[in-house]
C-alpha cells in the first residue's frame, strides 16, 4: 500500500510556525489578564476541599477584583 504525502516547503512550514507561535503568545497574554482563563488552563475542580491547594475569590459586584489565593488547612 502506498501512501502519498503532500510535500511542505519553507513558506508552508513558517506560516505554520508563527501560528503556533502566536497561539502560544496570545495564551500566555490571556492567563495574564484573565483570572477565569488562567483557572482555565492552570487549575481543576476538585469536590473535596482537602483536595485543594488554591482557591479563586470572586468578591461582591464593585468591590474588587478576583484573584487566586493559596490555601492553607491547618489539622486540628
Amino acid at each position: 500500500m502506498v501512501t502519498i504525502v503532500p510535500s511542505i516547503d519553507i513558506v508552508d512550514a513558517l506560516i505554520v510556525l508563527g501560528g503556533l507561535v502566536s497561539i502560544h503568545v496570545l495564551t500566555l497574554l490571556f492567563t495574564a489578564w484573565s483570572i477565569d482563563f488562567k483557572c482555565f488552563v492552570q487549575y481543576s475542580k476538585v469536590n473535596d476541599i482537602y483536595a485543594a491547594d488554591s482557591c479563586k475569590v470572586t468578591p461582591a459586584k464593585f468591590s474588587g477584583s478576583k484573584e487566586v489565593v493559596p490555601l492553607h488547612i491547618r489539622q486540628q
